[in-house]
């Protein structure tokens, strides 16, 4: 080879040798190996998002069969995820049925602090319990349940009108569709504004079969504006079996304020 800077009439040129090819096997291992961990990336990123999205699946919390109490997995389940139900129009105006009976003893009012909003509590049979995500409270008597949380996923800005609290709402109660047994029917009982605030109230009566018996849960869904990034939900849920704590329900709708 010429020193460098020596001129040279005929270079030669320089061909380097080709790598050998690399094994198929290889070549498909390495493949597999990028999709794996692109598929994980994608389930991390939903999992971390899943709990604030109105579409994800929350821990489950099915009230199941009469006689039985609702079920809490650890982890969410396809179950948790009800079958598509076509909610009937929301009545522009409809006042909640005062239930009869006396209803449950008052027991402490409660202050859920996370979510902005209070509302009265229950002595016995009801009773304080743990509360799976989203949930900031939870209270249960049996398969009847009473929850309070931040609304979950993205709330529409420009919270200012009944109108736009009404829509929110008819969300918030087809996300509570997930907490009934499948298969049922919808029916509105309830679709006023909130007593103390700003906000709106839903409530449905649902209707389903088990073991071929037709039964119904009563249940209510409010909305309530507390001045913050995110109104607060209120959900209630009481099934046939338990039709002494209907009254209940009426006396959530009327403690119901912010904080």
């Amino acid at each position: 080879m010429a020193e460098a800077g020596e001129p040279y009439t005929t270079p030669m040129p320089q061909v380097r040798p080709e790598p050998p090819p690399r094994p198929r096997r290889a070549r498909l291992i390495y493949t597999a190996l990028a999709a794996v961990g692109t598929a994980v990336a994608i389930v991390l990123v939903f999992t971390a998002f899943s709990g604030d999205r109105p579409g994800a699946a929350p821990t489950p919390l099915h009230q199941g069969r009469p006689g039985t109490g609702p079920t809490v997995s650890a982890s969410p389940s396809a179950s948790a995820v009800p079958r598509p139900v076509r909610l009937p129009p929301v009545p522009t105006a409809l006042s909640m049925v005062v239930h009869p009976g006396a209803g449950t003893p008052a027991g402490d009012f409660v202050v859920d602090k996370k979510s902005g909003i209070g509302y009265g509590g229950f002595a016995a049979p009801w009773r304080t319990a743990a509360h799976p995500a989203p949930f900031t409270h939870t209270q249960r008597a049996g398969r009847a349940l009473i929850v309070s949380c931040p609304m979950p996923g993205t709330v529409p800005g420009g919270l200012t009108t009944p109108e736009a609290y009404r829509a929110v709402a008819a969300r918030a109660a087809r996300w509570t569709l997930r907490f009934q047994p499948e298969g049922g029917s919808l029916d509105w009982t309830a679709s006023q504004p909130l007593r103390r605030g700003t906000g709106w109230l839903l409530g449905y009566r649902v209707t389903y079969r088990i073991d071929g018996r037709r039964h119904a849960s009563e249940a209510i869904v409010a909305v309530v504006g507390t001045g913050g990034k995110k109104p607060a939900l209120l959900f209630a849920t009481v099934p046939d079996t338990r039709q002494e704590l209907y009254r209940d329900l009426n006396m959530l709708f009327w403690t119901l304020r912010p904080m």
